[in-house]
């Protein structure tokens, strides 16, 4: 099959320009608001929320960027959580990004950012006695508060990541050595290893990570002019030989990207899910339930249900029609349907379909349908014209 990408794209950039046109309410610190008010002279990324702790004895502000069928979807997603979004630039990189990838490369993803006010080096130890008081707090904060209230609130698949970048790189790997099970993967961009790496290389060798026996996903990124080199050499030369079989780790050494490199993000997310795609070169799914059969391995390797997404059955369908094989073509969008019955995609691909069949007033009633779901659904509404 031949420019599955490049129709992804498309409806990647549909379901973004969507997804940006949301809601706004007044902020309650003790729950996670819903969007009520319509903003039509901004483009947003997500909602700002905050989060009263008591671990922590403060109020934790939030950033949330929730996939663009969510409402719609009765899909559940895993979650994202990026340490320091107080970042905002790199809050909405992260967050277009995920946009940009989901259900092409990567599955749709919730996202929540939690910001420091005192900066990200709130996360390390003391610097006069190496205190790691404030960190281990901060593990319980997660692990107590603020994952079980992301899990009440919103629709969450048994799959958790955690990323952050310098200070918060050096709080992933710290979280990992002391509680390996809290997240499945853990992404450290430029992390701060230096800290305290002889902690660090003790926890190792004798901490919760040596009788880990459920798969687990470290990956750091860093650059080689930041003088990191050196310190992360040192960490994962010992990981390397304490290490447990169910433990998988990714180093990455950039070239002149700095600290905290732009395109870590990117490299991360390919990396965690290689394969996603099931259009990539050499295989040959030519199918719908060789399309199906991928997403289902790839739920038992997560340990979650991925459904096959709906731009993907839509690219499976539309080159299904272009080959001519309408029959065929019909069963991939009567499964979309099924499977996504409140789907845009679903309706489009349908009344294509139709039209391909010569039955033009049937292929009128999908596309009007799908414009009743979206009523700013261009891709429809260009092919109604076309009718």
């Amino acid at each position: 099959m031949r420019n599955y990408n490049f129709i992804i794209l498309i409806l990647v950039f549909t379901l973004f320009f969507n997804s940006c046109n949301t809601k706004k309410q007044n902020v309650n610190e003790a729950d996670f608001p819903r969007l009520t008010e319509q903003s039509e002279s901004a483009v947003t990324l997500g909602e700002i929320a905050a989060f009263q702790s008591k671990v922590l004895n403060k109020t934790i502000p939030l950033s949330i960027h929730l996939p663009a069928n969510y409402d719609s979807s009765r899909k559940t997603y895993p979650v994202l959580y990026m340490l320091g979004s107080d970042y905002r630039a790199r809050f909405a990189m992260l967050a277009s990004t995920l946009d940009y990838m989901g259900e092409g490369q990567i599955p749709e993803m919730i996202l929540i950012g939690i910001d420091f006010p005192e900066g990200n080096s709130i996360l390390l130890p003391t610097r006069e006695n190496k205190d790691t008081t404030i960190p281990d707090n901060y593990i319980n904060f997660f692990e107590t508060e603020l994952m079980p209230h992301v899990d009440n609130n919103y629709r969450t698949a048994p799959f958790k990541i955690l990323y952050g970048g310098s200070n918060s790189g050096f709080f992933s790997v710290y979280t990992l050595l002391n509680n390996p099970l809290l997240f499945n993967g853990y992404f450290a961009s430029s992390p701060s290893l230096m800290v305290i790496p002889e902690v660090l290389q003790q926890k190792i060798k004798s901490g919760p990570l040596k009788t880990l026996s459920e798969n687990r996903f470290l990956h750091i990124i860093y650059s080689d002019d930041e003088g990191l080199t050196n310190h992360v050499s040192e960490f994962t030369r010992v990981l390397a030989d304490h290490k447990p079989e169910s433990f998988i780790y990714k180093v990455d050494e950039l070239v002149n990207q700095g600290h905290v490199p732009a395109m870590d993000f990117t490299l991360f997310l390919l990396a965690l899910y290689p394969d996603f795609n099931p259009f990539n070169p050499g295989e040959n799914l030519e199918s719908l339930g060789k399309v199906t059969q991928h997403f289902d391995r790839l739920s038992k390797r997560y340990g979650y249900e991925i459904k096959t997404p709906i731009g993907v059955i839509f690219n499976l369908g539309f080159h299904t029609i272009l080959s001519k094989n309408l029959i065929a073509a019909e069963e991939i969008f009567q499964y979309s349907l099924e499977v996504y019955p409140q789907g845009k995609e679903s309706y489009l691909g349908m009344g294509l379909v139709r039209r391909a069949q010569g039955q033009l007033e049937s292929a009128k009633v999908m596309l009007q349908k799908a414009l009743t779901i979206d009523p700013d659904y261009s891709l429809a509404k260009r092919w109604l014209q076309r009718l």
